[in-house]
């Protein structure tokens, strides 16, 4: 699969070549503070699969695992680009906002919901979890 994406103002592009590990909805305090709405869609894939052209600027915090978590930005216009969690080496999240064609994604799961604001709840029929999964 190839997808394409990049920041609102053109300065940061990225191509993907590979099949998402997984596609997902994030309802946590952090998530609905980067995107200023209720939740982040995330295409997670490894590493290896994003090529990324266009500079970027790094916001590291500790997520929920207490490990950090790196956020890449666009200096210039502030989009979100990807997530890298220490915790998940190895996997890029890109932000599903940021694909040329986001509905190709499907998120087949909500995390954190117990989060969720009551003005954007998580979509029925996703399996949906209080907070993280179970790991296994």
């Amino acid at each position: 699969m190839k997808m394409t994406g990049g920041c609102l103002c053109g300065a940061v592009r990225y191509e993907i070549q590979g099949e998402p590990m997984f596609a997902g909805n994030c309802y946590c305090k952090d998530c609905q503070k980067e995107t200023g709405t209720g939740h982040l869609t995330i295409v997670a894939l490894p590493d290896a699969a994003v090529k990324i052209t266009g500079a970027l600027t790094t916001f590291t915090r500790n997520g929920d695992s207490g490990q950090p978590l790196d956020r890449a930005f666009c200096p210039k216009c502030g989009s979100t680009i990807y997530g890298r969690p220490q915790a998940m080496a190895g996997v890029t999240m890109i932000r599903a906002g940021t694909l040329d064609d986001p509905s190709a994604v499907k998120p087949r799961s909500s995390i954190y919901v117990s989060r969720a604001v009551h003005w954007d709840q998580p979509p029925a029929g996703v399996p949906a979890f209080p907070e993280m999964p179970p790991r296994g």
